[in-house]
């Protein structure tokens, strides 16, 4: 398990319960005007976000607000608890399980923010990225607290993700004095994806991801948002006329299967990932000519991490899930 981070105050980042307690013992057993004397300004970090936008972060905050998945999994990976997170319908992963139940308070969905409950906490910084990384979403924040960031990562290619990633978490980990960490922890983590990489082109197989959400199956192509499939993990695309870009996929058929017969093909089951009650994605496909497949009678028809590869590709633990997802193909019977 992961230690907690010591901050340069000497102990570890507290909950906001517990912060809310320390400073009504302050407010009772100290006079007014002599904090900000004795502590002097807040020492800041600068970073300039996915917007462009350069911001003044207080170095080791006290309350950490994050609206992001990646972010608050990045944190967690480098030791840092975080004071309130996303409501979450699916399930967490065990690493996040601390944030599962009712001790860390929850801010609102990623797209549907709770900005009163937010505002309640008096965060010292709010980080936000992917679905919640908005421009209106950030101006809305700033009317809380100056230090919002958006740390989400928008490659304009496939080829740009991990470096971004990389940019991402090494600027987190700044915020808290655990750069050197954050870079060794990307490091690793990219290392692993390269080992695999090196098994996938010496194998020369085809591959298809497919994500299946109310039952029907959409194919991604390489330019797309699992684009990282063929351009990190060195697997060839089928044939297949599927559309190069977008998040959304292009939708097909069974007979799509049988007809571009790729040797491996991932599956994200979308509706698992975000809690709701559908057929699993496996059943879904499990018919005759997806069974047909070179990919089915290898066994190499994968089921996908839906929370590292949907809601929180942009950490350090969930590249490792995932690269331990694609892995699995060169071991599948």
């Amino acid at each position: 398990m992961t230690d907690l981070h010591l901050g340069a105050r000497g102990r570890r980042l507290l909950t906001v319960p517990a912060i809310a307690a320390a400073l009504a013992l302050t407010a009772a057993g100290c006079g007014t005007g002599t904090a900000d004397a004795e502590t002097g300004p807040v020492e800041t970090v600068s970073i300039t976000d996915s917007q462009g936008r350069t911001v003044a972060v207080p170095k080791d905050p006290e309350v950490v607000v994050a609206t992001d998945w990646s972010v608050v999994r990045t944190l967690n990976d480098l030791g840092v608890e975080v004071d309130a997170v996303p409501s979450s319908a699916g399930a967490l992963p065990e690493d996040l399980a601390r944030y599962a139940g009712d001790e860390v308070p929850k801010i609102g969905g990623v797209k549907e923010l709770d900005y009163e409950a937010i505002n309640a906490l008096e965060p010292d910084v709010v980080l936000v990225g992917s679905r919640s990384g908005t421009p209106e979403i950030v101006a809305e924040m700033e009317k809380i607290t100056p230090a919002v960031v958006d740390m989400s990562v928008r490659p304009e290619t496939p080829e740009q993700t991990l470096p971004l990633t990389t940019e991402r978490v090494v600027q987190l980990g700044s915020i808290f004095g655990l750069e050197a960490e954050a870079e060794q922890r990307m490091a690793e983590a990219t290392a692993a994806v390269e080992e695999v990489a090196a098994k996938a082109e010496e194998s020369g197989e085809t591959a298809m991801f497919v994500q299946v959400s109310g039952g029907t199956a959409s194919a991604y192509g390489p330019g797309s948002r699992f684009g990282t499939i063929y351009s990190d993990y060195g697997f060839v695309p089928t044939d297949a006329p599927v559309d190069d870009e977008g998040g959304h996929g292009q939708e097909i058929s069974a007979e799509f299967f049988a007809e571009y017969d790729p040797d491996v093909v991932y599956v994200l089951d979308r509706a698992k990932a975000i809690g709701d009650d559908e057929t699993p994605a496996l059943d879904v496909l499990d018919n005759g000519l997806v069974n047909s497949t070179t990919a089915a009678r290898n066994g190499k028809v994968l089921e996908v991490d839906g929370f590292a590869w949907y809601l929180a590709n942009a950490a350090p633990s969930s590249i490792e899930q995932m690269t331990a997802d694609v892995d699995r193909a060169f071991s599948a019977s």
